[in-house]
């Protein structure tokens, strides 16, 4: 009676964990088929599966990759670059700075021998608490007095500034916040806190390294206020420009049926980045655990 009661229960779990995950990918699954619809599939009705309902069509792909006078490739080159090169960042900062504030302790005269670490740490966590429409205006300045407003860079730098505290509070419990014994016998062997943090620590924890860098990729990736505000055409990314668009054309008494294929095509060309890179990831993580 218990065996078939644990597996009513478990029939019952998997029924529910499979309804939510309909619920959770059937917008994505309807933002794929809007981006192969037609004007006129998207007007006469809902319509839900390719071939059987309607005929798809790549018209949208195409004003993307070549008939568009938006730059919209350009847009995605960015989001792409931008939210890589920051990601790296994060990640190598955040490594160095969890390290250096867990492995070495800082102690100051006027503080009578408490360890600063902690409020450091604790410091550098808090600067994720504030809204980012706070510190836009300073950030827009700055980037206008230093001309660089619409690059890259700014993004860049931005992101990885922004981001950093994400960082810092994913790999905080993974570092821990004393040395294993692998680091102790480096160390005993005479090799520097580089060689410990970068040949025997980090490699020891790749896969959480990993994780937290899809978290900084995707948290780039969609960023929208501060692209707003520091990029305006050159160094614009995918998500400002939808946004912008989907305001314009609300605007509009009437909207053509095709610029919901374009939006949803250049939606979807937005995670796709994300979807590969957590899917390279997930097998990189899975090959480590096989060969450990």
């Amino acid at each position: 009676m218990d065996m078939w009661g644990q597996k009513a229960k478990r029939a019952v779990a998997y029924a529910v964990l499979a309804l939510w995950g309909l619920v959770c990918l059937f917008p994505v699954y309807w933002l794929a088929i809007t981006a192969f619809k037609s004007a006129k599939d998207i007007a006469t009705g809902p319509v839900y599966l390719p071939f059987f309902d309607f005929s798809p069509t790549l018209a949208a792909w195409r004003y993307i990759f070549v008939g568009s006078s938006d730059k919209l490739v350009l847009r995605f080159i960015n989001s792409c670059l931008v939210a890589s090169v920051s990601a790296m960042i994060v990640l190598l900062a955040s490594c160095m700075a969890v390290y250096g504030l867990t492995r070495l302790r800082y102690r100051l005269p006027w503080m009578r021998g408490i360890m600063p670490n902690r409020f450091i740490l604790a410091g550098m966590i808090a600067t994720r608490l504030l809204p980012p429409v706070v510190v836009v205006l300073p950030l827009y300045i700055m980037a206008r007095l230093t001309h660089t407003l619409d690059t890259r860079f700014a993004l860049i730098v931005t992101y990885s500034a922004v981001n950093l505290p994400v960082g810092l509070w994913l790999l905080y419990p993974v570092f821990g916040t004393r040395r294993c014994e692998q680091e102790e016998s480096a160390l005993l062997d005479g090799a520097s806190q580089f060689t410990v943090l970068f040949s025997i620590l980090m490699p020891m924890i790749a896969g959480s390294i990993a994780a937290a860098g899809i978290l900084v990729f995707t948290l780039c990736m969609n960023e929208y206020l501060l692209a707003v505000y520091l990029a305006s055409d050159q160094a614009m990314t995918l998500p400002p420009w939808i946004a912008g668009q989907m305001s314009i054309r609300e605007g509009q008494v009437a909207s053509p049926d095709e610029e919901w294929a374009n939006f949803s095509a250049a939606s979807l060309l937005l995670i796709l980045p994300l979807m590969l890179f957590a899917g390279l990831a997930q097998r990189v993580l899975g090959r480590m655990a096989t060969f450990k």
